[in-house]
């Protein structure tokens, strides 16, 4: 009769591993495609950051030439 507990047991273990599984992909794909759109919208940023700074800097040596 244990060998039949112990069965049902592990099954019933396996299956509720499986669906934690299943639910941690799920997350993990959405965390990555979270990540993808954040990391392209700080690299526009950053960039527009950059050609601004790069910009103002080129005002300034063009205004103060020494």
């Amino acid at each position: 009769m244990s060998k039949i507990l112990e069965l049902f047991a592990r099954e019933r273990r396996l299956i509720i591993q499986s669906r934690e599984l299943r639910e941690l992909r799920e997350e993990v794909g959405k965390l990555r495609t979270q990540t993808q759109r954040m990391r392209e919208g700080m690299r526009r940023c950053v960039t527009c950051e950059y050609r601004i700074e790069v910009a103002d800097r080129r005002a300034d040596e063009l205004a103060d030439p020494g």
